[in-house]
């Protein structure tokens, strides 16, 4: 199977289960659940999918050398990704924004996914030992693939990193002592620069926080209306929203309004509402030659200037957004 990437361009899917899993209905549906939750509806440019994430998932794992089965997990870590991704977790208070996670097992269980792994000689059990699979997911500060695709998918389509230069990143990133370590310092750090960068810019400023805000009121009060139901959530973007776009429920079509039109500031003693979104920065590891030996260093160990620029981020966002709308 040839498959052609917007990010990592056009490469060669040859692993039989890779294959099939793609085309399985879990997978497929993923093309109509936007990445960017609410975002989408006020900045059309952000089209990425969790379809193309998935995938860009599988192909970082592999270029990593992971195992096959990893790079299964990977390709199916955003299976249970509902309508909106995760605007769900705004709707039902996980600041974790782990709320998908939890219907992980339902998701793959219900589909033809252990039939086709048991074709491949592939256990669906071991799928579930998500803790061994250290380089498709890992916590905050470090690097995994799931991080690595969604900070070049998302930058790059955002205008925040050239396309060059973040192949030139992917490539320069290899597996050591089982962490994922960059070998160009100046790369590690514009890395962990850049992504800092895109929680202001993209991820969790106060607008975007804004427009997530407004479309978890519209959900919540769809929910609660009948509108929609719970089971909705696992179907599409576009069905979702349809469905409480032609409600005529004022409340709902106030907040769908809203999110085109709405416009905020910051303003801690005059607000409408207070978001706290999720704190994320990352600490690239760099591997550093020291007397003919090779070590590990954290990028913010060998830039002490970044490192406290990473500590006035983190404590800034921890305050959260004050919004005021102002139109």
């Amino acid at each position: 199977m040839e498959y052609t990437d917007r990010i990592f361009g056009t490469f060669t899917i040859d692993e039989p289960v890779i294959e099939e899993l793609i085309l399985s209905r879990p997978i497929q549906r993923l093309k109509n659940v936007n990445q960017y939750g609410a975002s989408f509806y006020r900045f059309p440019h952000l089209s990425t999918t969790r379809f193309e994430h998935s995938v860009g998932v599988y192909y970082v794992l592999k270029k990593l050398g992971a195992s096959v089965l990893e790079q299964v997990a990977g390709l199916l870590h955003d299976a249970p990704h509902t309508a909106f991704s995760h605007v769900s977790d705004v709707v039902f208070g996980d600041a974790s924004q782990t709320f998908h996670e939890q219907f992980h097992e339902k998701i793959i269980f219900e589909s033809e996914i252990p039939k086709i792994m048991k074709r491949h000689g592939l256990s669906v059990w071991r799928l579930l030992e998500k803790k061994s699979f250290r380089l498709a997911e890992r916590d905050l500060p470090d690097l995994c693939a799931d991080r690595i695709d969604y900070f070049f998918r998302d930058c790059v389509t955002d205008k925040q990193l050239d396309l060059l230069l973040a192949r030139r990143m992917m490539d320069d990133m290899i597996v050591f002592d089982g962490d994922v370590a960059f070998q160009d310092r100046d790369l590690a750090k514009k890395f962990a620069i850049t992504y800092r960068e895109a929680n202001e810019k993209l991820w969790a400023n106060p607008l975007q926080s804004g427009l997530y805000y407004l479309l978890a009121s519209a959900m919540k009060v769809s929910l609660e209306e009948a509108i929609i139901s719970f089971d909705d959530l696992f179907t599409t973007d576009k069905e979702v929203y349809e469905k409480m776009k032609k409600s005529g429920n004022a409340e709902v079509l106030k907040y769908l309004h809203d999110m085109e039109h709405l416009e905020v500031r910051e303003d801690d003693k005059d607000y409408d509402y207070h978001i706290l979104s999720k704190i994320r920065v990352v600490d690239p590891y760099v591997l550093v030659d020291t007397e003919g030996k090779t070590e590990k260093h954290r990028i913010s160990e060998l830039e002490p200037a970044l490192a406290e620029s990473n500590a006035r981020f983190l404590e800034k966002a921890s305050r959260g957004h004050y919004v005021k709308v102002i139109s």
